[in-house]
């Protein structure tokens, strides 16, 4: 081949990735930008200027809203913990009886991501009631026991992040256990290795670009959540989003609206690149 036509080719290659480039540019680059630069606005004003201050950076944690975001980084870290923890068996179950129980149990799993999630929600919230809840009013009625509620409460936020986000680890973990190698693992077996050896040796090292991404997905989802603690968890905490959601539509206080924003970017950057740089994607997709 030609060094004419190899620059062709490269030309063509650059123009087929010039729409995709512009988009990620417009939609995702300029946004953060012109967050970034509200957020150095004066405290209250709607408009950019030169006037650049860390001023609202300062409010934010003076007015103690490092602990909305404490609580959903502590949310969005228990959510993962606990999806991966569920994730784990679940994928290898599917992945090892593979057939048509496997399908449908897997397309029950993935059905509920087409309901809205409001919808859900609310029928967990229905699930949870005191008294009258589908949970209390079962028991009493078939046991004559009365029992409480975990419903606005933490708990209830955590259960209902954990449903909500659970897929989104369970599915890039199957696409990871769906490249182990049966017969390492059978060798491996013969040759004495224990069920822990064969899950330290084998199993996490070559799940583990799968289980990187299905976490990096539910500790992101989980860090800007909102809905689970308003409709389950009774504002019981005020999470990062809901601080956020309060400034900009309510206090009408753009600029530090802006400085909570660029906290969560920061704080979801400093996690997700770190992790990014663990994942081989040629080796995940098999190409």
């Amino acid at each position: 081949m030609s060094k004419s036509t190899s620059g062709l080719r490269l030309d063509a290659g650059t123009w087929f990735m010039l729409p995709a480039a512009l988009l990620l540019i417009a939609g995702f680059l300029v946004p953060i930008i012109i967050v970034a630069s509200y957020s150095l606005m004066p405290e209250r004003s709607f408009e950019l200027s030169a006037d650049f201050s860390v001023t609202n950076y300062e409010t934010a944690f003076a007015e103690g809203y490092w602990l909305p975001l404490a609580w959903s980084a502590l949310g969005a870290f228990l959510t993962t913990a606990i999806c991966l923890l569920l994730a784990w068996p679940t994928a290898k179950a599917l992945d090892r009886f593979a057939g048509r129980w496997a399908t449908i149990a897997t397309l029950l799993i993935a059905l509920p991501i087409f309901i809205s999630e409001s919808v859900r929600l609310f029928g967990l919230s229905l699930f949870m009631m005191p008294g009258g809840g589908i949970l209390a009013g079962s028991i009493n009625g078939i046991f004559g026991v009365s029992i409480g509620t975990v419903l606005n409460t933490q708990l209830a936020a955590l259960i209902g992040l954990v449903y909500i986000h659970f897929p989104f680890v369970l599915f890039p973990l199957l696409l990871g256990f769906s490249q182990l190698p049966r017969d390492q693992v059978d060798a491996a077996r013969d040759l004495g290795a224990s069920p822990l050896q064969i899950f330290r040796e084998i199993e996490v090292p070559l799940t583990a670009p799968g289980a990187t991404i299905g976490v990096l997905l539910c500790f992101v989802l989980s860090l800007g959540a909102n809905a689970e603690m308003s409709i389950l968890g009774g504002q019981a905490v005020t999470v990062i989003a809901r601080a956020i959601e309060q400034r900009f539509n309510y206090a009408q206080d753009w600029p530090l609206g802006a400085a909570l924003t660029m906290l969560v970017i920061v704080l979801t950057a400093l996690i997700v690149l770190p992790l990014l740089k663990r994942i081989d994607l040629d080796k995940l997709i098999q190409r």
